[in-house]
């Protein structure tokens, strides 16, 4: 016979009949299967109840919503990963050789170098990052740091240079940089080029009534105002509700201004705004405006020249009446000098003699003190290539000679050795070129029986570094 298992749960029949002369030790046992089955529902309960308290403490610990934390840094762990993968590492620029113009010292060569364009930048907008002086085909990494002394910053892209070493890579500042001034640095992957700009931003606010909605500072516009008390002065600001304002109306005696003709302010390119702020009652009117960027353009004449030479420089569409910083071969630190936009926004004119130290191709950069307007350009300084003869071409020992020059800087004073050898040369002679850079019967040599198979010499500018060479064959009794 088939062995049944005592542990299964056999349903109980009520309904059916039970005969009377039927023993009743069948229903015992029937009793004791109940009392089983009563115990083993009371254990499944409890188990489900204990299942069912776990999930509940799961639930109350943040629930099935989170990524699992593998870290074993607690909750955080994940989120600090990120926000140290985000962040990177920046190298400060190296410190340039430097050389005196005027009262200020700039860069002696051109190295990397970069501007933020529009340079008043709205928090959330976009904006563009130029430079050069990089490697060609390299990779530039774009970090923002908040403050400038700072040795990490967040990496917000990066760009790779043309076959010019040039960079141009638009960006959107964070919204968490408020107004408070950022640096933007680009640094070229492997190795030390890197440069920095700071980025300056600006606010915005509110809403009102103005003839124009869109212009360049400037340009001029109408604007109606009311709800001031009456003859009340009003301060009229672009972008802002602090600092100098741009002009000051006066209400009527309604408190109002009917119609009022402003030059368009210096503000932040994109969105903007016009503000009203009266003086007494602190009411405030605001109308939106959309600010236009600003392409200014410059131009140097000569575009190549020697050192000590004027170069002159002139620009247009600056905003009206602003100071431009001109920065050569950098833009940080104070400028090589400054110049002052007339009320149509341009430079004339402006000229400074180019210092001695520079050489080759030198970069110029010209910056809008309140607008940031930016342009970018430069210059070639061209080498001095000297000239010299002797007075004789050739002569017996106790001879003298002396030269005639030409081509050195125009008052700059010249040395002369003889010698053709680095370590063999000794100097002969000292004395200046007048003002076209020229000297006659200048360095006086007397020839000596060593000079029998000829004698070399070299003429060296003091400030243009300019060599001029000479020699004499004393066998031919000819020199060159």
């Amino acid at each position: 016979m088939p062995e049944y298992d005592d542990d299964w749960d056999v349903p109980e029949d009520e309904d059916r009949d039970v005969p009377e002369n039927e023993d009743d030790t069948p229903r015992r046992n029937r009793n004791k299967d109940k009392k089983k089955i009563s115990w083993k529902t009371v254990l499944l309960a409890l188990v489900v109840f204990a299942i069912v308290g776990s999930l509940v403490q799961v639930i109350a610990r943040g629930g099935f919503g989170g990524a699992l934390n593998t870290t074993g840094n607690g909750s955080g762990g994940t989120a600090k990963k990120e926000q140290t993968e985000q962040e990177q590492e920046v190298r400060p620029p190296k410190a340039p050789k430097t050389i005196r113009l005027g009262n200020q010292r700039i860069p002696q060569s051109s190295g990397p170098i970069i501007v933020i364009n529009p340079g008043l930048v709205t928090p959330g907008s976009k904006a563009a990052v130029e430079g050069g002086g990089f490697d060609k085909k390299a990779t530039v990494d774009i970090l923002l740091k908040a403050r400038k002394s700072a040795t990490k910053g967040r990496a917000i892209g990066s760009v790779k240079t043309d076959r010019y070493g040039s960079i141009y890579a638009r960006f959107t500042l964070p919204e968490s940089a408020g107004n408070r001034p950022t640096t933007l640095v680009a640094q070229q992957r492997g190795s030390s080029k890197s440069a920095e700009a700071q980025v300056v931003t600006g606010g915005a606010v509110g809403t009102a009534r103005i003839n124009k909605m869109v212009g360049r500072p400037g340009d001029v516009v109408s604007v109606s105002a009311h709800g001031f008390r009456p003859g009340e002065a009003i301060d009229v600001f672009w972008g802002r509700t602090t600092g100098t304002p741009v002009t000051t109306l006066r209400t009527d005696s309604g408190g109002g201004v009917g119609r009022a003709d402003i030059k368009v302010g210096v503000a932040p390119t994109g969105s903007s705004t016009l503000v009203l702020v009266g003086k007494r009652s602190k009411t405030t009117a605001t109308a939106p405006f959309q600010m236009l960027a600003m392409y200014p353009s410059i131009k140097s004449s000569p575009y190549a020249l020697k050192a000590g030479q004027r170069l002159t420089l002139s620009a247009k569409k600056f905003a009206p009446g602003e100071r431009v910083l001109v920065y050569i071969n950098s833009t940080g630190g104070l400028p090589a000098f400054t110049a002052q936009a007339n009320e149509m926004g341009q430079i004339r004119d402006v000229a400074f003699n180019v210092p001695f130290g520079l050489k080759g191709r030198q970069t110029l950069m010209a910056i809008g003190d309140q607008s940031r307007a930016v342009v970018r350009s430069g210059f070639t300084v061209l080498p001095y290539s000297p000239s010299a003869e002797p007075s004789a071409f050739g002569g017996r020992a106790g001879t003298t000679l002396s030269f005639y020059v030409a081509g050195f800087a125009p008052g700059e004073t010249v040395n002369a050795y003889a010698g053709s050898a680095a370590n063999s040369q000794r100097k002969i002679g000292t004395f200046q070129v007048d003002s076209r850079g020229k000297a006659s019967a200048v360095g006086s040599y007397k020839i000596t029986p060593a000079d029998e198979s000829g004698v070399s010499f070299q003429l060296i500018g003091q400030k243009s570094g300019g060599v001029a060479k000479a020699s004499i064959n004393m066998s031919s009794g000819q020199g060159r």
